[in-house]
């Protein structure tokens, strides 16, 4: 199991279904740097609002796949950037970039096992 990734809960949360694991983390894979990208691009606006929009679309992908630690930051995101404080969402953001990417490998390692 992963440190970020808990392919464990993940599988369990799909009854085992291989075939609907590595859709959704193909989906994942796909879709959440790309949902970082946006979160980033609206720090750089100062756009409190896209921030939190996108760092929730961000917690909720991130919790179907099961990667609680990117789910837990996310929330503190959008919860700040709702409060207005971009400069603490900037500083959980860069992490969140690191752990995603950790978290991205750790998936792809998982899909190759199962395929």
């Amino acid at each position: 199991m992963g440190e970020i990734f808990n392919s464990e809960s993940f599988m369990d949360s799909l009854g085992g279904d291989t075939e609907l694991a590595v859709e959704l983390l193909t989906a994942y894979i796909e879709d959440s740097p790309q949902r970082a990208k946006k979160l980033g691009e609206a720090l750089v606006a100062s756009d409190g609002s896209a921030a939190a929009k996108a760092a929730h679309s961000l917690k909720g992908m991130s919790g179907v796949v099961r990667a609680q630690r990117l789910v837990d930051m996310a929330l503190d995101m959008e919860a700040t950037a709702k409060d207005g404080d971009l400069a603490r969402v900037k500083v959980v953001y860069r992490e969140f970039a690191a752990v995603l990417d950790i978290a991205l490998n750790e998936m792809r390692l998982f899909m190759e096992g199962l395929q």
